[in-house]
């Protein structure tokens, strides 16, 4: 249990729920909760990935680890689908005992929506870099973030729920701070490249360092891939 932490808003959301009288659905629902998380946790340790902790917040959670960000786009959608699979599995199971079917389904739905970090959103970014080089990916994941956050806003002006509202803001701040060391991130993601060495299968040819793929190994202007990194990180 040392890995896992409550955020403010998940503890924020425990008070309303005893004060409102709910309390008898907050042990299921607070399993389904770390059950998903514990799905992605697994996977990545069986990676081979360092679990670094795991966040609950009140519609999700955030299981982190000390993985590359050049990690494989297959073993990235496996650790993230695993969390939705044991969630289901952890339905099952508790169905027998708990009229939860409401709060299975909101959260699995939920997360599954394509807003970045949620599930969903990671998982569309992973697809489009099958098709699409890593700065690309980002932009188009952000721009179909942006869209669903504000069509979750509007939901919830007509159907106003306060934990939801902080949910969106908290997305929100997290879009923007990503948004703004999107060049940071994606630095890293060079030199990760040019420090250690990947194996890939495909080869693809650009013409500028903010083309590089995910999953592929390049060729800059017909210059090897580590020839080019080099001149810009042996400074």
């Amino acid at each position: 249990m040392k890995h896992i932490y409550l955020d403010k808003l998940f503890i924020f959301f425990l008070l309303i729920i005893i004060f409102t009288g709910n309390f008898n659905y907050f042990f299921p629902y607070f399993f389904l909760l770390l059950i998903h998380e514990i799905g992605h946790a697994t996977m990545g340790i069986i990676f081979g990935y360092k679990l670094d902790k795991i966040t609950l917040y009140p519609y999700g959670g955030v299981t982190s680890f000390n993985y590359p960000l050049n990690i494989p786009l297959m073993k990235e959608l496996l650790i993230l689908i695993m969390g939705p699979i044991f969630q289901i599995v952890g339905y099952l199971i508790l169905k027998n005992y708990y009229d939860i079917k409401i709060y299975h389904y909101t959260l699995l739905i939920f997360n599954l929506l394509p807003i970045y970090p949620l599930d969903g959103g990671k998982i569309l970014n992973i697809m489009l870099g099958y098709t699409y080089n890593y700065l690309k990916s980002f932009y188009i994941t952000y721009v179909i973030s942006i869209i669903f956050l504000i069509i979750l806003f509007i939901y919830n002006i007509n159907h106003f729920n306060l934990n939801l509202l902080l949910m969106i803001i908290l997305m929100f701040k997290k879009l923007i701070d990503t948004y703004k060391k999107r060049f940071l991130y994606y630095h890293k993601f060079l030199l990760e490249r040019y420090l250690y060495n990947y194996n890939y299968h495909k080869i693809k040819l650009i013409d500028n360092k903010n083309n590089f793929y995910r999953d592929r190994y390049h060729y800059i202007n017909y210059q090897k891939e580590k020839d080019y990194l080099k001149k810009i990180f042996d400074i």
